[in-house]
């Protein structure tokens, strides 16, 4: 499944840890909510668990999900795992994008930048700059906890996430969005019509 040029909606999932039931039951679910295209935000694999990678790309690759480099994926190619790993799956994550842009909203695993400390910085570094970016949402994961947090000149004001229902954006302002982990159960919905988020949990 690539990019459509206009998706009317996308399905964002994050660190799953080769939770391989939770990321089948959420593109399900995605999907059926029609989701056009469904983003994995990174920490696709568990770099403690590396024998567990092949399965979670096989069904990622499988269901079209495209992904970015995480934490656990850049640990898995450089902190000595390399050799316990596939040369399939070494090359898979090597194609990994830092990001994925689709028009004004960029996919990223903890802050947007194509280098491999964005992978792991904290979302509390990048706030003072977010609002020089070219972006009006940020989607991040890496942070298990979903949250909100909308830019503005006054500075960053965090705005609880809905438990349930549709929370309403502001296609004029700039916000950072942190999905939840799968790995807990947590994914989430961007309309991109009605411009609306939904965090949703299995």
């Amino acid at each position: 499944m690539g990019i459509p040029m206009q998706p009317a909606s996308i399905g964002i999932i994050a660190d799953s840890h080769s939770r391989n039931d939770h990321t089948r039951r959420a593109i399900e679910d995605l999907r059926a909510k029609g989701a056009e295209c469904i983003v994995h935000l990174g920490d696709i694999c568990d770099s403690l668990r590396p024998e567990t990678l092949n399965e979670a790309l096989r069904l990622i690759t499988a269901q079209g999900v495209m992904g970015v480099l995480g934490n656990n994926e850049y640990s898995l190619l450089t902190d000595g795992y390399s050799g316990m790993i596939d040369a399939d799956s070494r090359a898979y994550l090597q194609r990994l994008p830092f990001t994925i842009t689709i028009q004004d909203w960029c996919f990223t695993h903890s802050v947007p930048f194509p280098w491999p400390a964005a992978t792991r910085r904290p979302l509390a570094e990048f706030l003072p700059i977010a609002h020089t970016l070219p972006y009006r949402i940020v989607f991040r994961g890496h942070s298990h906890t979903p949250a909100v947090i909308e830019l503005g000149p006054e500075g960053p004001r965090e705005i609880a996430p809905p438990t349930q229902g549709d929370m309403v954006l502001d296609a004029h302002k700039t916000y950072v969005v942190t999905v939840g982990a799968l790995e807990n159960g947590a994914y989430t919905l961007f309309d991109t019509i009605a411009y609306t988020i939904r965090f949703l949990t299995i």
